[in-house]
């Protein structure tokens, strides 16, 4: 009863066995298509409804491809599609392997114009081989969560388009390093770098007249004696770098840089008056700043426009690390003027506690003595 009224509204008015939607033009249908957002599935499912839907799927721009579709599918889909372009493509795959990637990612590369999205789940922790990622020239937009899968770059080619890249979980395998693949010469409009649960081999060093923002989250620097981070722009407004593995040395020099947020273990030098950071960043309104040994271990040039400064957490009772007391104090001395001072101090739960933060604070405030604004203090239990 219900598929009978449902094939009566598609009726038209003057009772011809011709439906509304088979009178529509194809752009409209296939834009219809496109709003499923299960494009392929749902769209080979169509011709059901009428003769006039088959084959429409073949010209949509746009092919998502759901978790558990298997990879010859996606080939032969990717086969058949007509549409000059895809301005986006999205591919969930499930216990894979690299391989499988291979038979159907060069068939959609040369016709890519815009977004690239692949995702692998897998519950088994079985180590796999590398996907070869091809120079896809006007692609804007690629994000790769691969589950641990190796990632082997394009030795050349340029992403003329790419103002996104984003991966997550991969091992990067060589010969190319990801900062010649990220650099101008190779991405020239590159806007943002977002890097997690990555391993590099050898150093990072990007010379970059596009970025505007890199955030960088627990990748390891696989290489001899702990990797080099080196960051060259004059776009770049914002740097996010958190727990870089095995980090050797880091220098960036970015003339227009805001915000700056540091959070990474540091591997020393062999020579102890080597600076292990050195950043110059002269516009910068925000520092976050946790790793601080002294001021032989970073080196800052002048931030006369210096708002707001977050120097990491203080152990207020009971430190048995008063040379790491002393270089947080120091990095305070570091600044001529700070308007907006953040602290977290550390705290034991003990009778003297609250003499204890009284003095640590009016120190603070010694230590701190052309703070011009607001003093923001978080305060942190920790078991004894």
């Amino acid at each position: 009863m219900e598929h009978s009224d449902a094939a009566k509204r598609l009726k038209l008015s003057d009772g011809s066995d011709e439906d509304r939607l088979s009178a529509l033009p194809d752009d409209i249908l296939i834009g219809v298509l496109v709003k499923l957002r299960s494009a392929t599935a749902v769209a080979a499912r169509t011709s059901v409804l009428s003769r006039r839907w088959r084959g429409l799927w073949a010209f949509l721009p746009e092919l998502h491809f759901p978790v558990g579709t298997e990879p010859h599918h996606i080939r032969s889909s990717l086969t058949a599609h007509k549409a000059p372009t895809i301005r986006s493509l999205a591919v969930h795959l499930r216990d894979a392997d690299p391989e499988s990637v291979a038979t159907w990612l060069p068939i959609a590369a040369p016709r890519l114009s815009g977004d690239l999205i692949i995702t692998h789940c897998s519950l088994e922790a079985v180590k796999r081989g590398a996907v070869e990622l091809p120079c896809i020239e006007r692609a804007t937009t690629i994000r790769l969560n691969l589950h641990d899968f190796g990632l082997t770059l394009p030795p050349s080619g340029v992403f003329g388009r790419l103002t996104d890249l984003r991966l997550v979980a991969v091992s990067l395998h060589g010969p190319c390093r990801l900062g010649d693949i990220v650099s101008s010469p190779r991405c020239p409009s590159l806007r943002k770098l977002f890097l997690r649960d990555v391993g590099v081999l050898g150093n990072i060093v990007v010379h970059s007249e596009s970025l505007l923002q890199i955030e960088m989250d627990n990748v390891g620097l696989h290489n001899s004696g702990g990797g080099i981070v080196n960051i060259c722009s004059e776009s770049l407004l914002q740097i996010e770098l958190k727990d870089l593995i095995l980090l050797r040395q880091l220098t960036i020099v970015a003339p227009a840089l805001k915000v700056l947020k540091e959070s990474c273990y540091m591997v020393f030098d062999v020579n102890p008056s080597k600076p292990v950071a050195k950043i110059s960043a002269p516009q910068l309104m925000s520092l976050e700043w946790k790793y601080y040994r002294g001021p032989r271990s970073v080196q800052f040039d002048k931030m006369a426009h210096l708002f707001w400064l977050y120097a990491g957490p203080f152990l207020v009772y009971g430190s048995d690390d008063e040379c790491f007391l002393h270089n947080r104090f120091g990095l305070l001395q570091r600044f001529e003027f700070i308007f907006c001072l953040y602290l977290t101090l550390v705290y034991r739960k003990v009778s003297l506690f609250f003499c204890e933060l009284s003095y640590f604070i009016v120190v603070i405030c010694y230590q701190v003595n052309r703070l011009h604004g607001k003093l923001r203090v978080r305060l942190k239990e920790y078991a004894n």
